[in-house]
């Protein structure tokens, strides 16, 4: 379990949602970046979470 009970997965895990505030909240949080990173990265590579966690370098 990790030690930060913050940083797990929102509850969709494949597509990250940023219309909606809480999704683009969550994953913005576990992924450690801001939400308008994670808005980039969106609109780089589309939502599929896999394709926004290798364009972060997560």
């Amino acid at each position: 379990m990790p030690d930060d009970l913050m940083r797990r997965p929102p509850e969709d895990r494949e597509w990250i949602n940023v219309d909606e505030i809480h999704d683009l909240r969550d994953w913005a949080i576990y992924f450690s970046v801001s939400k308008e990173r994670i808005r980039e990265a969106v609109a780089v590579v589309g939502p599929k979470v896999d394709d926004v966690k290798q364009y972060l370098g997560k």
